[in-house]
């Protein structure tokens, strides 16, 4: 069931697998068939050996194929999809100065013609996940409080494909697998320059403006 959008997943995993892994810490993909409603999705804790290895779940994330339970982070993803209809595939991250910003519960201010490649606005981090809700679902919880960002502060998910949820990590999004991996890898470097900038200028001061691309 559904071999070429596995195959899809599998080499957007493997992707983000090679890119300097041992920055990202965990990390998951997954990928939305609408039509069908179905999700490609990792097994928790599962070795992804080939495309076969991976789930097949629907939008509740019962498993419909393949062995084992699926990632945890599962739920907020399902919650993404449900907020974003243009959206067809969720990255999630603990990179290394992407998840220094969410647990220091910062946005990421504009401050070069990088980020605005990528995002065309700051990349904002969400609220905290309350011990209430956490108990409750933690993943379905922290979905809703990143549809709760992009809803109180009128962001385009299609303009900011991925924000910070506060003392976790990355989530990113997009129309593929390789898409929303592609803007976790972005968003990891965004982070980094944001990141020296403040400690080259602590007084530097971000733009809203719209920085013109160069070509060289």
């Amino acid at each position: 069931m559904l071999d070429a959008l596995k195959e899809e997943l599998f080499s957007a995993i493997s992707l983000l697998n090679g890119e300097a892994c041992h920055q990202f810490g965990r990390k998951n993909v997954s990928l939305l068939d609408r039509t069908n409603s179905l999700i490609i999705a990792q097994p928790i804790n599962g070795h992804i050996a080939d495309a076969d290895s991976l789930l097949v779940t629907d939008l509740s994330g019962n498993v419909i194929e393949g062995n084992g339970e699926p990632m945890t982070d599962l739920a907020a993803h399902i919650e993404l999809y449900r907020a974003f209809p243009q959206i067809s595939s969720v990255a999630h991250t603990h990179s290394m100065y992407a998840s220094a910003w969410a647990q220091a519960g910062r946005d990421i201010p504009v401050y070069g013609t990088f980020h605005m490649e990528h995002f065309k606005e700051a990349i904002p981090c969400s609220r905290d996940v309350t011990p209430r809700e956490a108990d409750n679902d933690y993943g379905m919880a922290a979905g809703l409080a990143m549809c709760e960002t992009v809803e109180k502060r009128s962001l385009d998910p299609e303009a900011v494909p991925g924000m910070l949820l506060f003392q976790h990590g990355v989530f990113t999004w997009g129309g593929s697998a390789t898409e929303s991996v592609s803007r976790a890898i972005a968003l990891e470097q965004i982070a980094m320059m944001a990141y020296l900038t403040e400690k080259i200028n602590p007084d530097v001061i971000g733009t809203k403006r719209n920085i013109p691309e160069i070509d060289f």
